[in-house]
Formats: C-alpha cells, sequence, structure tokens
C-alpha cells in the first residue's frame, strides 16, 4: 500500500502533466482558429496534427492514471484519504484543470463552428461555380443546377 506522500507524488504529477498537455492543446485549438480565420491550409494541418499528438499524450496518462488507482476513481476520492495540506494541493490542482479542460471545450466548439461555416462557405462558392459551367442550366437530382457532363457545342461560320 502507498503512502500518503506517495500517492500525492502521483498524483499531482499526473495533474500537473495533464494541465501542460491541456494547456498546450488550447493553444493548438486557437491556433487552429486563427488558420481557419486567415484559411490557410497548412496552418489548419499543423494545428489538427498538434492536437492528435496531444490527445494521444492526453490518453496515455489517463491509462497510466487507471493503472494506479482504477477506472473511476475522481481526483476527490482520492484527495479524501490524504492529510488536509495534500488534499488541499491536490483539489486546487484538479479544480485547475477542471477550468482548463472546460475552456478548452468551449475553444473547440468555436473552431468546429468555424469549420462548419467555411465548410458552408466553400460548399456554396462551388455550386455557384457549377452553376456557371453547367451549360444547359438545368437542376440535378438535388435540386439544384449542377455541372453535368461537359458539352461542347460550337457553330461552323466558316460555309
Amino acid at each position: 500500500m502507498k503512502s500518503a506522500a506517495e500517492t500525492e507524488t502521483q498524483v499531482s504529477m499526473m495533474l500537473r502533466e495533464l494541465i501542460a498537455h491541456h494547456e498546450a492543446m488550447l493553444e493548438a485549438v486557437r491556433d487552429h482558429r486563427r488558420a481557419l480565420a486567415v484559411a490557410d491550409r497548412d496552418a489548419i494541418g499543423q494545428a489538427v496534427r498538434r492536437q492528435g499528438e496531444l490527445i494521444e499524450k492526453i490518453r496515455a496518462i489517463d491509462e497510466l492514471r487507471r493503472g494506479h488507482f482504477g477506472q473511476t476513481l475522481t481526483v476527490h476520492e482520492v484527495a479524501a484519504v490524504l492529510p488536509e495540506a495534500s488534499r488541499r494541493r491536490v483539489l486546487d490542482l484538479g479544480a485547475r484543470l477542471r477550468a482548463l479542460i472546460e475552456t478548452v471545450r468551449q475553444e473547440q466548439a468555436v473552431v468546429a463552428a468555424a469549420s462548419r461555416s467555411l465548410l458552408t462557405h466553400m460548399e456554396g462558392l462551388l455550386r455557384q461555380v457549377a452553376a456557371k459551367l453547367n451549360h444547359s442550366g438545368t437542376y440535378g437530382r438535388l435540386g439544384r443546377v449542377e455541372a453535368g457532363a461537359q458539352i461542347v457545342t460550337g457553330i461552323d461560320l466558316t460555309r
């Protein structure tokens, strides 16, 4: 059985690592948002890759936590068995992590909405181009003018 000091050390270390990874995640999500604002495809890709890397790091820490403390043990439950000073430090770290996770979620929701908006805008532009390229001006199966097979027409003015 672990001592209270060992338990606090392990939990605090995991919480600090999670906080660091979530701070990096917040920055990556904000980079993603900035890249969307200027439609920088390369920067969007870099931000998405960075977020994926951070998710894997967070997942690894969570697996370690489950290995040490069980599947469903919460920070409050771990802190409950610690002495008062240790309990307060662990609970403070847990509260900081929870607040950071909520901020990341809010920023991710903004990025998701911006991504949907950009996608809708691009689809609209493509539909407009397709409509201009449709020589016959007929509607497709989806009820809008779509680019179909290219029809090459011409008039011989030499005869």
